[in-house]
């Protein structure tokens, strides 16, 4: 007999529906720039700094407004932030696609930044509010991160597309009729959630974590990018380290912190969060790499959206596989394998010459990449929010989604960093040497997360989960003492 009790305390399959094609239209709006930044390059005649800002420019709100919209997701109800989020994405979309110059492009690109930081960290939420047990929250992660992998293929083929038969703002353009495509869904299928309790609108936290991180991640892409003398620079970085010292101590005396910092006091929950800025910025940077591989190449739209869907589309055949992986081997191996198979795949693919411009050249870089990227992402994921059972699943979804993003965000940055350092000739087969070396830096960094994480993870299920509030019963004065 199916208890219905249990039946309603899970996630419904409109929900989670609800939730995967938000992440799909996040990614699809993360992805769209990276076969088309060579013909971007050159319809603006852009320069480096410039050309990385149109990435950096989505990611850096993505990153900073995390733990916002999971604070908003757990007050007002997380279906109503993921439509807005959808909204505000179709809006960025098209401001950006309409732009005849690069400033315009950058503003589109930080509004679609912001919708996509609603969507990334309520969809994670939403996907397992309600999961009462380890396995069905994994499950839900798994399924959640096979349709970010799918985001990622669709985005580049569709965006690809239309840069072939139309333009390169048609790219742009399109994501706009798919983000409402997903508010629907939303508004028909989802069930709302929510975490109010414990959860306020704390203002000097809100204010001075959007400052420090917004100048922080500034302050290191247009460093590493440009200069570190340069004025910017030096006075975002000093406002970045007053603005977080005064989040934390904000925070440490707050009766609802947006982030609990007792959370990193676990090993699982730590340990994954360093992982995922690691994981994310190795991914991040290497893709990236990729698409200025291709560029030089002169290859098509279509013909470089080919490669990213070999790197993202085939390892989801094994998305299905994952819940049982992580059930049988634990996140702690799955997290350090799939560190391992990012960093083999990034050296492997650091030594392919660029005059080598076949698919079949890169297949198995770009698989290793891959498998390596499903594996972190979802163990690293679920082991996150199961260590933080007992706490606001809003919050937790929002920290790892921040992690996340601060990884993705600073990936590009430093890849394109070494590259220009490394380069001293302005030709395509000198630069690739410098982005090669990016490459190694990004492999270099998975392998030392992955030793971290064999060495100080420890399993979330080792022990139980705490136990959820509950309200403390009334005295009772008649009660009979022992």
């Amino acid at each position: 007999m199916v208890n219905r009790s249990s039946r309603r305390a899970g996630v419904s399959p409109g929900t989670l529906f609800a939730a995967c094609a938000a992440i799909v239209i996040a990614q699809v709006a993360t992805v769209v720039p990276a076969p088309i930044v060579g013909i971007i390059r050159q319809a603006h005649g852009l320069d480096n700094m410039a050309l990385a800002w149109v990435t950096s420019a989505f990611l850096l709100p993505t990153a900073v407004l995390a733990l916002t919209f999971g604070l908003l997701g757990d007050r007002f109800g997380r279906k109503y932030v993921l439509m807005a989020g959808a909204a505000v994405v179709a809006v960025g979309e098209i401001i950006a696609g309409a732009a005849d110059g690069v400033h315009q492009l950058w503003i589109g690109q930080a509004v679609t930044g912001v919708g996509a930081g609603a969507l990334i960290p309520t969809s994670l939420a939403i996907a397992v509010a309600g999961a009462p047990t380890a396995l069905s929250r994994s499950r839900g992660v798994a399924t959640w991160t096979m349709a970010m992998s799918l985001g990622t293929m669709i985005g580049v083929l569709y965006g690809s597309a239309l840069n072939e038969y139309f333009s390169w703002h048609a790219s742009f353009y399109g994501v706009a009729p798919l983000a409402l495509v997903s508010l629907v869904i939303t508004t028909v299928c989802a069930e709302d959630s929510r975490e109010a309790r414990g959860r306020a609108l704390d203002w000097p936290g809100q204010i001075s974590l959007v400052v420090g991180l917004t100048c922080l991640l500034y302050g290191l892409v247009q460093g590493m990018g440009s200069s570190w003398k340069s004025p910017s620079v030096l006075v975002a970085l000093p406002v970045a380290a007053v603005a977080l010292l005064v989040f934390a101590a904000v925070e440490s005396r707050s009766g609802a912190p947006m982030l609990r910092f007792d959370l990193f006091r676990d090993p699982a929950f730590a340990t994954a969060t360093v992982a995922a800025v690691i994981g994310m910025f190795s991914f991040l940077g290497s893709v990236y790499a990729l698409s200025i591989r291709l560029g030089f190449q002169q290859q098509s739209a279509t013909d470089s959206a080919v490669f990213f869907v070999v790197l993202q589309g085939l390892p989801c055949l094994l998305g299905p596989a994952l819940p049982r992986l992580m059930d049988q081997l634990g996140a702690r191996l799955l997290i350090t394998g799939g560190l391992a198979l990012l960093a083999a795949g990034e050296i492997w693919l650091a030594f392919v010459p660029l005059s080598r411009t076949s698919l079949v050249s890169l297949t198995g870089p770009l698989l290793l990449e891959g498998v390596g990227f499903l594996f972190v992402v979802s163990a690293l994921t679920a082991a996150a929010l199961n260590s933080a059972a007992g706490h606001s699943t809003g919050m937790t979804s929002a920290a790892v989604s921040a992690a996340r993003n601060i990884g993705t965000c600073l990936g590009p940055a430093v890849v394109g960093a070494v590259a220009l350092h490394n380069a001293s000739v302005a030709r395509p087969d000198h630069l690739w040497d410098g982005y090669a070396t990016g490459l190694l830096v990004c492999a270099a960094a998975s392998v030392m997360a992955a030793f971290a994480t064999l060495v100080w993870f420890r399993e979330p299920g080792a022990r139980p989960e705490p136990p959820r509030y509950r309200p403390p019963s009334p005295p009772q004065p008649w009660a009979r003492r022992p």
